[in-house]
């Protein structure tokens, strides 16, 4: 095969990958429940301000790797809410760590030697350059390595931390 042909097939893959991405967000309408602003009271529509205010504020932070944790429970005892400590964090909680450990097929909560043994193994039997018979299943065995190179990649950030 020649070299154009591989750049093409590559680049063909990776048009399907972003267009499959691009089907699995959701539209506007379908996240807020398809209501439009028109519709809504003054009280609803800041209601729903103040939700998509937090919202960004939250994705921001967590972008920054900043946590921001609720504030603790109120009581009437300061000795219960000297208690209260702030949610954790595991490894399995997270979907997008878990859709990560799946793709490379270790159970989650493993460590990153585990991790990149899997993933080691993976790239050697799925790798394009042994699947190149035909564009098809070259396609298909970039797709697969493409999301596999992801999943470790997101595995590798979240351990080394």
């Amino acid at each position: 095969m020649s070299i154009g042909r591989r750049l093409i097939d590559l680049a063909r893959a990776e048009l399907n990958s972003l267009l499959e991405r691009a089907a699995d967000v959701e539209t506007d309408e379908d996240r807020w429940g398809g209501s439009d602003a028109a519709t809504m009271s003054d009280d609803e529509l800041e209601a729903e301000l103040e939700r998509r205010r937090r919202a960004r504020q939250e994705a921001e932070d967590a972008a920054h790797g900043k946590h921001r944790y609720p504030d603790p429970p109120e009581s009437s005892t300061s000795s219960s809410s000297s208690s209260w400590q702030p949610p954790r964090r595991t490894a399995a909680g997270d979907a997008a760590l878990r859709k990560a450990y799946a793709a490379l097929e270790v159970s989650p909560g493993s460590d990153f030697e585990t991790v990149r043994k899997s993933y080691r193994r993976l790239m050697r039997k799925y790798h394009p350059d042994l699947h190149g018979g035909t564009p098809d299943t070259q396609r298909t065995a970039t797709d697969l390595t493409q999301r596999l190179s992801e999943a470790y990649k997101t595995l590798e950030r979240h351990l080394r931390r």
